[in-house]
């Protein structure tokens, strides 16, 4: 038994070699669907030949997180935060609908119109749905509560009821994209809106979905 320990030991301490020169394409996805690169030498060939097998199709588990993740971003919006959560945004999004959003934004002003709204944003996903699938691509339908009041007090709030169908592209896995999804469309629907009795603000709540 010690003899075929050491002799798999010895196997794997061959493998790991020549696997560090390789670039990283061993991806562990966690409990919560969240994803995290490994490097293929601390990686043995069994789970690497594993991975390799359903290479580039994001399990359950990851559309779910990425698509909370992003909806986190693109609709939780504060006008504190949305420097750094607006950019977090785009970088989820296919090429092609961030060139698109950034452009209308600019035009809009709409970030500016945020941030001088001085608004803040809780949201809760409150359920994901994948609805079809295919090699390429993917259609999840999202549904969320979204309530928005003053930044400061945390006066005049409102709720709303939102439904999200989202558009995700697989592509490869990078350190970056670790789950390899990126969002190629989007479109949100609110539902009924409830306006607390204290809700007082003269400024209407800035375009954004």
């Amino acid at each position: 038994m010690m003899l075929v320990q050491l002799a798999v030991i010895a196997i794997f301490a061959v493998a790991n070699v020549h696997l560090a020169d390789r670039p990283a394409d061993v991806v562990l996805v966690a409990p919560d669907g969240s994803s995290t690169f490994m490097n293929r030498a601390v990686a043995g060939d069994e789970l690497i030949h594993a991975i390799q097998r359903t290479k580039g199709q994001p399990t359950d588990l990851e559309v779910v997180h990425a698509t909370r993740q992003f909806l986190g971003l693109f609709l939780g919006v504060n006008s504190s935060t949305i420097d750094s959560t607006w950019p977090a945004a785009l970088e989820m999004m296919d090429p092609g609908l961030a060139a698109k959003l950034q452009r209308e934004y600019a035009e809009q002003k709409v970030l500016e119109t945020w941030k001088a709204a001085q608004l803040r944003t809780s949201l809760s996903v409150e359920s994901v749905a994948l609805m079809e699938r295919t090699d390429s691509l993917l259609h999840v339908r999202a549904t969320a509560t979204r309530t928005r009041s003053d930044l400061v007090t945390g006066k005049s709030p409102t709720t709303e009821n939102l439904n999200a169908d989202l558009v995700l592209a697989i592509g490869a896995r990078t350190v970056q994209t670790p789950s390899g999804l990126t969002v190629r469309d989007i479109a949100v629907k609110a539902g009924q809106e409830t306006v607390a009795i204290d809700a007082q603000s003269d400024a209407g709540t800035p375009h954004h979905p």
